[in-house]
């Protein structure tokens, strides 16, 4: 296989600095009321190490500017050799690990590459040998996009890509180009394990991709009011460290289950045309929503319940996630109740990582992927155990199924996994019951309703 150069674009646009280093991107995903909620009692990313890779500028400086005070305390090692400061990367990590600009201000440890030597040299792509020893991360960063590859040259990248997600079980976010016209690049927003990010305008690539497996949308969710895709990307690298650091010593940390975690808690109100269907578990422009760590801590505090291989003895808690092994045989359960008169909505995610394994002992990288196929469904059980089918996500060719349900009245229901390939995965999900008003809050609320119409005369 011929080593080449591969042509690496800067998912980034020229703004107004008011658009790039604005704060109302906080209050927005709910980390403002969060951090209410919370006060001090809230992590703030100290002890994760994460990396942060930059295309490279026209003088070959790919690091971030160290001199800056929004990185004041931090230590930062230079993994492509030593070379100066990149605007465009300095302005990533302030909303990756800003001492004020980012959620994760605590972050400290932060390794820079050139995303050329990192492709190439670390992840020693299109070379045919194995990959170079990199330390393992906690969060990456890729705030750029590559194109001007083959097919096979492309998918090369991919897999190896995938395969230091699977092996390092790092959380790695990467931005989708940028443009709503734009086709979806070949590197690396098309990589299963990691989570592609976009813009809550649309304004960023939007078209199927078939590099790397079958046809499929890429972008899994969006962020408001960050500028460009480089700069939203970031804040959802925050967002996961802030989960990490919070899950830390249980099966939380895995990065299944904070993918479905930020997925779960991601919301579509803001989107009037928002949609999934059994075989397509996100939106073709906005992926699972708008990122809401707000949603996704109260998830993880929700904790931990496995999933049962016949009727459950009692249920999960209205936030919560699981993180198991599906051996593709025995289905799982989880039992929950709304209570009488409750009108409620949930968000539900399961999450798994295309498999990738290097068949060769020898020095080169031979990698066989295996995609896994599994299965999500909510039944209604108030009657009988699984009852009545309500909805399903079953498609074949993404590595995460999504139910997002309104309008569920008082009853006894239950997801169910099942599949018949064995993997690991992360299931999450965020249920909210809002209670149906009282007939004394109904006929208050007509008084106060002809009283409007009457003044409007």
């Amino acid at each position: 296989m011929n080593r080449r150069p591969i042509l690496i674009v800067l998912a980034f646009i020229m703004l107004p600095s008011t658009m790039i280093f604005g704060q109302s991107w906080k209050s927005e995903i709910g980390f403002n009321d969060l951090v209410s909620e919370k006060g001090g009692s809230l992590g703030d990313g100290a002890g994760l190490n994460v990396m942060q890779a930059e295309a490279p500028d026209g003088a070959g400086n790919y690091m971030p500017d160290v001199t800056v005070g929004e990185f004041a305390g931090k230590t930062f090692t230079e993994g492509s050799g030593a070379f100066g400061a990149n605007n465009h990367g300095t302005l990533v990590a302030r909303n990756f690990y800003g001492n004020s600009s980012s959620m994760t201000g605590g972050i400290s440890s932060i390794t820079g590459y050139d995303a050329n030597n990192y492709i190439f040299n670390w992840l020693n792509a299109l070379s045919g040998n194995d990959l170079n020893s990199t330390p393992a991360f906690d969060i990456g960063n890729h705030s750029y996009v590559g194109n001007g590859l083959t097919t096979a040259q492309a998918e090369d990248i991919l897999e190896r890509f995938d395969f230091v997600i699977n092996r390092d079980n790092t959380l790695m976010v990467v931005g989708a180009n940028n443009g709503s016209t734009s086709a979806t690049p070949q590197v690396l927003t098309p990589s299963y394990n990691a989570i592609a990010v976009g813009r809550s305008d649309g304004g960023h690539s939007q078209s199927l991709t078939s590099v790397y497996g079958a046809p499929r949308f890429a972008t899994s969710i969006v962020v408001p009011s960050a500028g460009a895709t480089s700069f939203s990307t970031p804040v959802v690298g925050s967002a996961a460290a802030l989960l990490k650091q919070a899950g830390a010593g249980t099966d939380f940390v895995q990065n299944e289950v904070i993918r479905a975690t930020l997925f779960a808690g991601a919301t579509k109100d803001e989107f009037a045309s928002w949609d999934r269907t059994s075989t397509r578990p996100m939106d073709e422009v906005f992926g699972f929503g708008e990122l809401n760590i707000f949603n996704s801590y109260h998830i993880f505090e929700g904790g931990q319940f496995e999933g049962s291989t016949s009727d459950p003895t009692s249920n999960i808690n209205d936030q919560g996630w699981d993180y198991g092994d599906f051996d593709g045989t025995k289905d799982l359960f989880y039992d929950f109740s709304i209570a009488s008169g409750g009108n409620a909505s949930l968000s539900a995610v399961l999450s798994w990582n295309m498999d990738i394994v290097d068949v060769n002992s020898g020095i080169a990288f031979e990698a066989d992927r295996n995609l896994a196929d599994l299965n999500l469904e909510l039944f209604d059980s108030s009657g009988s155990f699984l009852g009545t089918l309500l909805d399903a996500s079953n498609g074949s060719v993404y590595n995460n199924e999504h139910i997002f349900f309104e309008g569920l009245d008082g009853g006894n229901y239950t997801f169910r996994i099942s599949g018949n390939s064995a993997t690991d995965f992360g299931f999450s999900w965020n249920i909210q019951s809002v209670p149906e008003p009282s007939s004394a809050t109904l006929l208050g609320l007509g008084a106060i309703a002809i009283i409007t119409r009457r003044r409007r005369k």
